[in-house]
């Protein structure tokens, strides 16, 4: 029998017994109203897919940009079915008179990833409706190019989780919250770990779910493992992941993800709440290294009791073909090796995902 059925069959039987109790027992209005409303707040399930770094063409370094977004139809098949759809933007959506940000010009080994905005359409492709914008590429082409993608979100019908707004989404008369942590400097910083537990246990007393987002950790397959340390990148602090991560959730986070790696990392289940380390790269379209492990990724799948309480995650395996197209790994390459890193580097917590 399907769920739903179970579900029909589950409020037909309270219909049941609330007519017996109206019938043989006399209770005050309130009291019926509140144990009706109760069961069903209970029964209610929340689904969430979240997928890693996503670029969706740029004009610099080089210019590579999709000809035909009906390219991404495929993996769109994937990524439905759930509440809220999350990835995390690398880069900006820009117009033709936007120019990158001097600073990032004359910094080195800086790459710019600046998006022409009908790139946005692949999104909807996507069917993304939280984005989450707290990277180090996301101020690219600065302030100007950062309040144009917001805007251009906000108007396209998807919420933004921003360096410093949080997205608060209401599903299923359930109030949830997600907030984008980063390395670089933002009101939500991983590197101010006092500071994020008080943001996210005040954003648990207000919300029924918090989804925490966080872009952290070094860079390449040297990053594959994850370690309860701080992680340097090009002499760059990157931030204790675990020590971050297990920190959001001692402080009421019920789901955390994270990017940045761009390559796989572990997922645990810490203290009964799903940690994914790093999602790797989703969608890269030119100007990204996909070659070895970088080319993986995939979507994480995560069932939520509407209090926030973890019921259970798929992970559903994805690799890029060149020049940076997601498809379904058929192989399920990184499904197996997202296992192999929880069942290394978490041994006693890491979450088995089915294969």
């Amino acid at each position: 029998m399907s769920s739903k059925s179970n579900k029909v069959g589950n409020i037909i039987s309270v219909l049941f017994l609330l007519l017996f109790l109206l019938k043989h027992y006399s209770f005050p209005t309130e009291t019926l109203t509140q144990f009706t409303t109760s069961y069903i707040t209970e029964t209610t399930t929340i689904t969430i897919k979240c997928v890693g770094d996503t670029m969706l063409g740029s004009i610099t370094p080089k210019c590579i940009l999709p000809k035909d977004i009906s390219v991404f139809n495929e993996i769109s098949h994937h990524l439905k079915d759930a509440d809220l759809i999350i990835c995390n933007l690398e880069g900006v959506f820009i117009e033709k008179s936007y120019q990158p940000s001097k600073h990032k010009i004359e910094k080195k080994n800086a790459y710019i990833f600046g998006m022409p905005s009908n790139l946005v359409d692949i999104l909807k492709i996507l069917n993304i409706n939280v984005v989450c914008m707290n990277n180090n590429h996301i101020m690219d082409y600065g302030q100007e190019g950062y309040n144009y993608t917001k805007q251009l979100l906000t108007n396209t019908g998807i919420y933004c989780a921003t360096k410093e707004e949080v997205a608060k989404i209401e599903i299923k008369n359930t109030k949830i919250a997600v907030v984008a942590f980063s390395f670089v400097e933002s009101k939500f910083s991983i590197l101010r770990i006092n500071e994020a537990k008080k943001i996210v246990s005040q954003l648990k007393q207000e919300n029924n779910i918090v989804v925490v987002s966080f872009h952290g950790g070094a860079e390449g397959e040297e990053a594959l493992h994850t370690k309860d340390e701080t992680e340097y990148f090009l002499g760059e602090n990157r931030g204790n992941v675990v020590k971050f991560a297990r920190s959001m959730i001692d402080s009421g986070a019920d789901l955390v993800f994270g990017h940045g790696p761009h390559v796989l990392r572990a997922a645990e289940l810490y203290k009964g709440k799903l940690i994914a380390y790093s999602l790797g790269n989703f969608l890269t379209y030119g100007n990204f290294n996909i070659s070895g492990k970088q080319k993986y990724g995939g979507i994480l799948e995560v069932y939520l009791k509407n209090n926030g309480e973890f019921i259970k995650a798929n992970f559903i395996p994805t690799i890029q073909k060149y020049p940076g197209i997601p498809v379904y790994d058929e192989k399920k390459s990184a499904l197996k090796l997202i296992n192999y890193l929880g069942k290394n580097d978490f041994p006693n917590t890491y979450y088995k995902f089915d294969e």
